[in-house]
């Protein structure tokens, strides 16, 4: 049972500094309100890039299953992505934001 609920969303906060080292398949992000700095290995780099813009937890789950082998099986892409986002947001390298409205229906 996943830790976020599909409707949560993601987003990078704006002090961010980002080193992308693609030569080490890696990224490096400095928290300058937090200071550390951070060693985001693919699966967590891939998860940070799919919050750009506020995505939704269930829009970052669609994006991650499109980069995984297809048998691999749900249970295991949650667990990554729940891992992974967890650390992310408790290191503040992810923040949670306000979901965009869904417009309501007319009667």
């Amino acid at each position: 049972m996943s830790a976020f609920s599909p409707q949560d969303a993601f987003g990078h906060p704006d002090d961010l500094r980002v080193r992308m080292v693609p030569e080490w398949g890696c990224a490096l992000v400095y928290t300058p309100s937090h200071p550390n700095l951070h060693y985001l290995d693919a699966h967590s780099w891939l998860i940070f890039e799919l919050c750009a813009g506020g995505a939704s937890f269930a829009e970052i789950r669609s994006g991650f299953r499109e980069c995984v082998p297809d048998d691999t099986p749900n249970s295991e892409v949650d667990l990554a992505i729940d891992s992974a986002l967890t650390t992310l947001v408790r290191n503040n390298v992810v923040v949670r934001v306000m979901a965009p409205a869904v417009p309501s229906a007319h009667r």
